[in-house]
């Protein structure tokens, strides 16, 4: 299982990397952009993968309530204060960051709890 788990964490970072050079076209490590990119990613993490995923503590409906509602506020105070444009590249690195959070969240989670 841990194998699974450093392979997706490679393959996501992989894609992380190509995403913010290739669509996005701006530096890999930037700290602006990173915490943005961090915040979607721990929303999936905590919020998908560990608690609807694995826990079943959320149902998935209201887990993506409760992301939308977080990612639609992020995005309005970013537009507010003129950081970027809001568009589809943006708004795909999100999902992106979300998709991959929620997986690794699952495995994570699923991981610690499989005494090997």
């Amino acid at each position: 299982m841990r194998i699974i788990f450093w392979l997706v964490f490679t393959i996501g970072l992989t894609g992380l990397y190509f995403m913010n050079i290739a669509i996005l076209k701006m530096p890999f490590l930037n700290w602006e952009w990173g915490k943005h990119a961090a915040v979607r990613f721990f929303l999936g993490f905590f919020i998908l993968g560990a608690n609807a995923f694995y826990a079943h503590k959320l149902k998935f409906t209201s887990a993506l309530k409760v992301i939308l509602a977080i990612a639609f506020l992020d995005y309005l105070y970013d537009y507010y204060i003129g950081a970027y444009r809001l568009n589809f590249e943006i708004i795909l690195h999100g999902l992106y960051m979300l998709v991959w959070g929620a997986i690794m969240g699952y495995l994570a989670c699923k991981n610690l709890n499989n005494k090997e």
